[in-house]
């Protein structure tokens, strides 16, 4: 699976509150590039992972995503805004189901 789609399901996943889902594509993946050498894969979905476990808060994310380096997604034409899209979806699952994983509530905060 290529990260834009990985990106796309742990973007999906953490709005709907199912976070270990989340969690899950996110590592399953991490494991393949890591088999597959792809250290950009694989230093971006860890840095998703930090920002569930609370170790890398948003703004650090930003910075850090902002680096020319990822810039190489394919399907990704405006990366800047990507890159805010993506971390908009994780401050707000974050603060809806109080992340810090792999604690969280994901009974959406009693809105059902």
């Amino acid at each position: 699976m290529n990260i834009e789609n990985v990106i796309e399901i742990f973007k999906i996943s953490m709005v709907d509150g199912d976070i270990d889902n989340a969690y899950k594509i996110v590592s399953k993946n991490m494991e393949k590039y890591s088999n597959k050498n792809n250290q950009m894969g694989m230093e971006f979905l860890g840095m998703l992972i930090d920002s569930m476990q609370n170790k890398l808060s948003p703004d650090d994310l930003h910075r850090k995503l902002s680096d020319p380096k990822f810039k190489v997604l394919a399907d990704v034409t405006n990366f800047d805004e990507y890159v805010v899209s993506l971390i908009d979806v994780i401050i707000y699952s974050i603060n809806r189901y109080n992340i810090d994983y792999p604690s969280f509530d994901g009974k959406r905060c009693g809105d059902l």
